[in-house]
């Protein structure tokens, strides 16, 4: 009884999320890649990875740790690490803002220019 009051409490208190459009772009770049390297089995690994990572952060938004002093529309960005991916974001108090959907393996300098502009 607790535990479901508790899930209905998180679920009422988690943000919305809204992609940028750069970031989709570029996670839908990511999964297309995987689909035509990999296959559909690890297309979904990575579609349900990063859904729960989008999940978790909807819940607790400072799971992801400060990047670099940045700013987007005057709220903090953030980045939480995943296996081989980030994700890029800020929220207000009400919307998770994803900016930015990024391969680790990347040169993640470019990252501030993207969010520059």
């Amino acid at each position: 009884m607790v535990t479901n009051v508790f899930r209905k409490f998180v679920h009422d208190m988690a943000l919305r999320h809204k992609w940028i459009k750069e970031a989709r772009q570029e996670f839908e770049s990511t999964l297309d890649y995987v689909l035509h390297e990999f296959g559909v089995q690890s297309l979904q690994k990575v579609y349900s990875e990063v859904s729960r990572h989008i999940k978790l952060l909807q819940d607790f938004p400072n799971a992801g740790m400060r990047y670099r002093n940045l700013s987007y529309k005057g709220n903090d960005v953030r980045i939480l690490h995943m296996k081989r991916s980030s994700i890029i974001y800020c929220y207000d108090e009400e919307t998770l803002y994803i900016l930015a959907f990024w391969n680790n393996r990347c040169d993640d300098s470019i990252i501030v220019d993207i969010l520059s502009t």
